[in-house]
């Protein structure tokens, strides 16, 4: 068996030798290789000198040893002796075969859902479940961070965004440990390049995401109040009637969950929407114009950047409609967001929609997806009523170290009531409304820049180790 094995050590030797290796990408992150047999670290210390490295961007080196061929890339070596066709999903289980359920809390951080997940022997990694993937990604590993892989082998993925393709590993053979629930023979990618930034936009330690193998194995409750999921076996489950929940038809295609809901613009009726539904998305509903000639961009409307895909960052704009109708609930000037056509032109192969659901929209309800029978149960909870918030200051906030309360301003709306205040990017956070920011999370800052138009916000900064104190109020701008 051919194994990658991955380590992010704190220091190493600077030295070369047959089996090491090392390089830099634009003379920023700079890391050593050790190649042994069937295992692979990388070390990751200090800035070597240009003249010490070659470039690894582009470069592949391989190295028959045993039969395996080593191949180099940017940060991670890679072995395989054997080609992959389609990744099959395997099934997962409860550890105590007795079980019928289990249940485990997760962390809810800007509207995603973050479990606990072992990956054959490493540490406990924290994974975003996401619905609209059907392969397990990890898309970041830190300094400390230790990881064993089976059969490993690179390919390149197509995703979201505006530029190209990126490179990837893909690992199959490997077992997956959530609480009371393991899967063996699972696959993975890993991706060879932090587009994502996870763990510096919540704030928190993020490794990765995962979905299609919980989601298609067992009846998945989420219950976003008390942050508990709790898993079912499909053979014992028994449906509750209760008044206030509906159960809709759920339409599963290529591994990928759809549910049809209503939408209606000013002057009009409602017309049917097809919509993917993306625990991952931390959005309320995105619309893809050229899906249908009745969906259209509000006059009123904002540009905003909408995320990061596989391929880049995902711009477009934001707007309201005047309903969104989902079976019997409906929701009044709902936030939408319609990405640009170039970002998106990937989707095709994700089925035939015309945008997607996200937790903003979810969150409202205690969720029980049962893809095994197509449905899903919905039962509004004490945020369905919650009106629809957006960021009105202009600003974006990074954690650059996760994990601890340090914020700096990653960018500026040009024109917004923070960008008319003076602040600029790379800003960072001291206070803001005499708070210190030390004392609060991501979530929190937000929840402040959401307030009411009109709201006085004071914000003290640092810039070039100098305070900056400002004020502005926050607009309504759609």
């Amino acid at each position: 068996m051919s194994i990658c094995h991955i380590h992010l050590f704190k220091s190493c030797t600077r030295r070369f030798e047959d089996n090491i290796f090392a390089g830099t990408k634009g003379g920023n992150k700079i890391y050593g290789f050790t190649f042994s047999d069937n295992n692979f670290s990388i070390h990751k210390s200090f800035r070597w000198n240009k003249q010490d490295f070659f470039y690894l961007q582009n470069m592949i080196t391989a190295r028959k040893k045993h039969g395996i061929i080593c191949f180099l890339s940017l940060i991670l070596f890679v072995t395989s002796h054997m080609l992959y066709g389609q990744i099959a999903v395997k099934s997962l289980h409860f550890i105590n075969k007795e079980d019928k359920k289990v249940s485990f809390r997760f962390k809810f951080v800007n509207n995603l859902i973050i479990i606990p997940v072992i990956v054959n022997d490493s540490d406990t990694l924290h994974f975003i479940l996401d619905s609209g993937i059907n392969t397990s990604i990890i898309t970041e590993l830190s300094l400390g961070d230790s990881l064993s892989l089976n059969y490993v082998r690179q390919i390149k993925l197509h995703g979201l965004g505006s530029g190209e393709s990126i490179d990837a590993l893909v690992s199959s053979g490997n077992v997956f440990s959530i609480p009371g629930i393991q899967g063996t023979n699972q696959s993975l990618y890993i991706m060879l390049q932090n587009i994502f930034n996870l763990s510096s936009i919540l704030g928190m330690r993020v490794h990765g995401l995962t979905g299609y193998n919980l989601f298609s194995n067992f009846i998945v409750e989420i219950n976003y109040v008390r942050q508990v999921i709790t898993l079912h076996n499909p053979d014992y489950y028994v449906y509750k009637h209760n008044r206030n929940a509906r159960t809709l038809p759920l339409i599963i295609n290529n591994s990928k969950p759809f549910i049809y809901g209503d939408i209606r613009y000013q002057g009009g009726d409602f017309f049917p929407v097809k919509l993917m539904i993306d625990t991952g998305a931390s959005h309320a509903l995105w619309l893809l114009k050229g899906t249908d000639g009745r969906i259209k961009l509000p006059e009123k409307n904002i540009d905003t950047f909408l995320g990061t895909g596989l391929n880049g960052k995902i711009s477009g704009k934001l707007a309201r409609i005047v309903s969104f109708r989902l079976g019997s609930f409906t929701f009044e000037n709902p936030l939408v967001a319609f990405p640009d056509t170039f970002s998106i032109r990937y989707t095709g192969a994700l089925g035939n929609r015309n945008g997607s659901l996200g937790a903003e929209i979810l969150r409202r309800f205690d969720v029980i997806m049962d893809y095994p029978n197509h449905l899903i149960t919905l039962k509004p909870n004490r945020y369905y009523n919650e009106p629809f918030r957006l960021n009105r200051s202009g600003i974006e906030i990074i954690a650059p170290i996760p994990g601890f309360h340090y914020y700096t301003i990653s960018d500026v709306r040009k024109g917004s009531p923070a960008g008319k205040a003076g602040l600029k990017k790379g800003d960072t956070l001291e206070s803001i409304n005499y708070r210190n920011v030390k004392h609060m999370d991501i979530d929190e800052i937000y929840r402040v820049l959401q307030e009411k138009p009109g709201k006085v916000i004071k914000m003290v900064v640092r810039r070039k180790g100098l305070p900056f104190v400002t004020y502005f109020r926050l607009e309504k701008l759609i």
